[in-house]
């Protein structure tokens, strides 16, 4: 409601601030899933997504085809097709872990799939996103080639380092002092979530590996001490919504038929 009250179309637009509220609202979703990682071991999360990768085929099937298949029959052509595929498939991390952790579920047992199943679509976004963009750029095959290869192997080895040399990152995380402790939790998942976006992959899932590479007390340590950090900034992400939302427009949106120009009624959210 904030946002909406101080945002486009709102009593008070406060323009000059979006830039940073949009910063906060990225640490925001990097702190939540740093601090659901936290809850999990590798073993637990390597464990769960091979007994779920079934489930996240469906996962794919069912929301992704939806989109794709709208696209198509409105005529847009496979380019929209793909582009929809994604905007149907894909859940908000940041979201999904708020209200996760809003509702007290992270210990219900069946969280460890709805996580696994999370981390799936993060996964399959980091080659999905590369694809993607080659398509609309219209770059050639070999381009995409190496964009996709590059998020690729980002993802592997972020993973390789989590769930492989986890005990090496614990020491150098271990501090006998809170606000060490503190600096270098969330300093590390910073790096490696900037990392990672900027690699094409998503940014929560650096974040949310960092949180499954430490374990024990620990992760027990850790977790207490960004608690507050995470209701702040994961209230700043939702902010940032309301900002982006003019409560007096709708956003209707087309794609020619050849899908080479979008355009909009009104400025896109």
């Amino acid at each position: 409601m904030a946002g909406l009250a101080f945002g486009q179309g709102g009593i008070l637009p406060l323009a000059t601030s979006e830039d940073f509220i949009a910063v906060g609202a990225e640490i925001g979703v990097v702190l939540l899933l740093l601090t659901l990682g936290l809850e999990y071991n590798a073993g637990e999360l390597v464990s769960s997504l091979r007994s779920n990768a079934r489930a996240g085929l469906v996962d794919i099937v069912l929301n992704a085809a939806p989109g794709a298949i709208a696209a198509l029959l409105l005529g847009w052509g496979p380019v929209a097709a793909v582009a929809m595929a994604g905007v149907t498939y894909a859940t908000s991390s940041g979201i999904t872990a708020k209200v996760l952790s809003d509702l007290g579920w992270i210990g219900n047992r069946e969280t460890p799939v709805v996580l696994s199943l999370l981390v799936f679509e993060d996964l399959a976004m980091a080659v999905y996103l590369p694809l993607l963009t080659a398509m609309l750029a219209g770059v050639s095959l070999v381009t995409g080639a190496i964009s996709l290869g590059i998020a690729l192997g980002t993802v592997t080895i972020v993973l390789v380092i989590a769930l492989r040399f986890g005990r090496f990152i614990e020491a150098f995380v271990s501090s006998p002092n809170n606000e060490v402790l503190l600096l270098k939790v969330l300093g590390l998942a910073l790096l490696v979530a900037g990392i990672a976006q900027e690699l094409q992959v998503s940014a929560a899932v650096g974040a949310f590996l960092v949180g499954i590479a430490l374990s024990g007390e620990l992760a027990h340590e850790a977790r207490a001490l960004l608690m507050p950090l995470r209701d702040l900034f994961a209230a700043v992400f939702f902010v940032f919504f309301g900002l982006q939302t003019d409560p007096g427009r709708s956003r209707p949106w087309r794609c020619s038929r050849s899908c080479s120009r979008w355009s909009a009624s009104s400025p896109s959210s």
